[in-house]
């Protein structure tokens, strides 16, 4: 029996369309379940630490996907300027207002409240700078993708 001598041409396509598929592809594709896996760690651990994390939540992009003849490359990312900070965590550190900061503050010390307004659940306070202690590194990128690769193999 003699193959087609664009057989194997034919597959390497076929397979290259399927696993486009798969990945981007199709409804709650492995993509999006990657993703969705990196948004749960990410509430989780926000809820934990009392962090507000749906704004880097909201900075994810479209995924690029780049295809060539032998390989499909998805490229997924958020823009916040937060989100490499909770991937790889920080150390302790001071941050200095440009020209001050102001946030929410949902339970400050009576002797910090007493100074500010009430503004929703907490104290609308204002500072030249703050000392944080850091974040610990969350890893929500990493461990998606590692999920995704087991999927994958």
């Amino acid at each position: 029996m003699q193959l087609d001598a664009r057989f194997e041409a034919d597959l390497q396509e076929a397979l290259l369309d399927d696993a486009e598929h798969e990945l981007v592809g199709k409804r709650n594709s492995l993509t999006h379940q990657a993703v969705q896996r990196a948004h749960e760690t990410l509430r989780r651990v926000g809820r934990r630490l009392d962090y507000d994390v749906e704004p880097i939540i909201e900075s994810l992009g479209e995924p690029e996907v780049v295809r060539t003849a032998n390989r499909v490359e998805v490229r997924i990312g958020w823009e916040h300027e937060a989100a490499p900070h909770f991937e790889f965590g920080t150390s302790a550190h001071r941050i200095d207002g440009d020209p001050m900061l102001s946030f929410v503050w949902e339970a400050p010390p009576p002797e910090i409240a007493q100074q500010f307004q009430k503004e929703g659940d907490g104290y609308r306070v204002f500072f030249d700078s703050v000392f944080v202690a850091g974040i610990p590194e969350i890893r929500f990128v990493r461990d998606a993708l590692n999920w995704l690769r087991r999927e994958i193999s």
